[in-house]
């Protein structure tokens, strides 16, 4: 009867309205080093359900995986260089490392403890982070949409938490001791320090007063030695930073998106779609000043990954981009791109 009545035109699933849930599941960052050709400072993304993410979501057992092929690894050998997203590349030495592979496998299983203290419910994977659509491997899980939150009132029955978005800089305490924390921004104006040997926050109006009094900075000296909680320490060989100027003007962006205003980088990408739909003088004034707006580090975001902003820079500056882009990328041979752009009116 139940068979019956299952495969009865009534009871056909195709016919069935498609839902899906959303669950808020709780984890830590905490820093890592992913070994990716160079030496990538990453957040290491470690979840309440089991799962970790490292530039790949896996459970425990395909997170030994990781460590034991060395994609995932404890130090930095000196003299190699360690890459720091959007503040800049240094070549390093005198490492002196906080674990072994085996020592913070257990570590992040301990994490994952605290916030699941039966380990309850932890995802298995089954061997695998990817599955077959069609002819492409597609990942199982994706990239996670990872953000801080903030809580005005933890005493709260239901405290709302206020997501923000995560920035990686250099703290420099009142002992000129510099340590690699984590800023995070929040949409009610609070700015968060955290991975610093005191957590503490401040209001985004006093950002630039932390920046001219160098507490906050994004380049280094050679020499400098560099403390990151929870990971280790080395010295500066050599390397470049980001500009403390344009590390600041991202923050402000980035405050800006937060509050549901645009960024300069949407801008930029607007005024060059608007310039080429109508390739005026007056778009073309426009489309400069907004590229010359966008932070010197972001611009290469104008476009897409194989082209970066060459499109805005030919528009712009005409053959010096093209020059440029001989000097970057004429030894292994790759053309300048046909942007096919309309003359202006």
């Amino acid at each position: 009867m139940f068979k019956k009545i299952f495969k009865s035109k009534s009871n056909n699933t195709s016919n069935l309205t498609t839902i899906s849930r959303v669950e808020t599941i709780d984890g830590f960052s905490i820093p890592a080093i992913i070994r990716n050709m160079d030496y990538h400072f990453t957040d290491l993304q470690v979840y309440k359900d089991g799962l970790v993410y490292c530039w790949d979501m896996v459970d425990l057992d395909l997170l030994k995986n990781k460590l034991d092929s060395n994609w995932l690894v404890t130090s930095i050998p000196d003299n190699e260089r360690i890459s720091i997203f959007s503040l800049g590349n240094w070549k390093i030495n005198n490492g002196v490392w906080d674990f072994n592979k085996t020592s913070f496998y257990d570590y992040i299983k301990r994490l994952i403890k605290e916030l699941n203290p039966k380990l309850e419910n932890l995802h298995n994977c089954h061997g695998r982070t990817t599955k077959k659509k069609g002819n492409v491997n597609v990942s199982i899980h994706g990239i996670p949409k990872q953000n801080p939150y903030y809580v005005s009132n933890p005493d709260d029955t239901f405290p709302e938490r206020e997501k923000g978005k995560r920035f990686s800089i250099f703290y420099k305490d009142l002992k000129g001791l510099i340590y690699l924390v984590d800023l995070s921004i929040y949409k009610n104006g609070i700015v968060e320090l955290r991975n610093s040997p005191d957590k503490f926050e401040f209001n985004f109006s006093d950002l630039r007063k932390k920046i001219d009094d160098k507490t906050l900075i994004s380049n280094l000296n050679t020499g400098d030695k560099v403390n990151v909680i929870g990971l280790g320490s080395f010295s500066i060989v050599s390397g470049q930073g980001v500009d403390i100027e344009d590390k600041y003007n991202e923050l402000v962006d980035e405050f800006e998106i937060i509050k549901g205003n645009g960024s300069s980088l949407e801008r930029c990408r607007k005024a060059l779609a608007d310039y080429k739909q109508n390739p005026t003088s007056a778009l073309k004034d426009k489309l400069r000043i907004s590229y010359e707006s966008v932070p010197n580090h972001q611009r290469q975001f104008v476009g897409d990954m194989d082209t970066k902003d060459f499109e805005v820079k030919y528009i712009l500056y005409g053959e010096k981009a093209k020059k440029e882009w001989d000097e970057i990328y004429g030894e292994v041979g790759w053309e300048f791109p046909n942007f096919n752009i309309p003359d202006d009116n």
